[in-house]
């Protein structure tokens, strides 16, 4: 057992659960505004999943996409997570979250959306590292009942780079940047009566996510997470034009 990676990937998970609670505690503050928005974010995602998981099943034993190019399955996934999530959101403000349509509401929306996420991660990284402890100190591996090739697996865990889990927490922020970002350009939709900001908005997403999975496997890591921060930076500017548009319509 690496002490080093124990402390970094510790660090990592309490960065991933506490930044989310940490921005809505500084956003209720500020803003004022009901925690019950920040939670039908938080649904909107897990419901979202519930119909994205098996769709992503389903989309690839029809598309074959384990035998498609890496550019194909990349695009395919990516327009999956922006059409599932992007529609939910779309959802949730024009049946349920009637109230949510200024910039502050759509921003406390997606961060709900994008918060839950990162905790969700980071809980299932928690108990990861549980069980990769629990493993690695077992007096005898083989009477745990591991699968094949488990024994390298957790040998690969505790040899992963020092900067891996920081990494994995550059991704969060930047992935709840998008996701608060998006959540304004939905809320376009109602300010504007038209449905070009939801389209705008899958495909923003879709792009985004399109790019993750094609990068990680193609120029490695570091690479694509400088690449995301960039996008982070542009989803910055989005959430100024929306502010620009969203603050004229209330």
């Amino acid at each position: 057992m690496s002490i080093p990676i124990l402390v970094l990937v510790t660090i990592e998970i309490l960065l991933m659960i506490g930044i989310p609670i940490a921005a809505v505690i500084v956003t209720r503050r500020k803003w004022g505004l009901p925690l019950s928005i920040v939670l039908a974010g938080a649904i909107t995602f897990v419901a979202s999943q519930v119909l994205h998981v098996p769709a992503n099943g389903q989309l690839a034993k029809v598309f074959g996409l384990e035998a498609q190019p890496l550019v194909v399955q990349a695009i395919v996934l990516g327009l999956s997570a922006g059409v599932f999530e992007e529609v939910a959101r779309y959802i949730v403000m024009r049946f349920w979250q009637k109230n949510v349509r200024s910039w502050r509401e759509a921003f406390t929306l997606g961060l709900g959306h994008g918060g839950v996420e990162a905790i969700l991660i980071g809980l299932t990284m928690a108990l990861t590292l549980a069980n990769m402890v629990v493993i690695v100190n077992a007096e005898d591996i083989a009477a745990l009942g591991l699968p094949e090739g488990a024994a390298e697996q957790v040998a690969a865990f505790w040899e992963i780079p020092l900067y891996t889990p920081l990494l994995a927490v550059l991704e969060r922020v930047i992935a709840m940047t998008l996701h608060v970002a998006l959540s304004t350009v939905v809320a376009l939709c109602f300010s504007k009566r038209a449905i070009w900001p939801l389209f705008a908005a899958i495909l923003w997403h879709a792009f985004v996510d399109a790019l993750a999975v094609y990068g990680v496997q193609t120029w490695g890591n570091i690479a694509v997470e400088g690449i995301l921060l960039v996008l982070g930076l542009l989803s910055i500017g989005i959430l100024v034009f929306t502010k620009r548009q969203l603050e004229y319509q209330v």
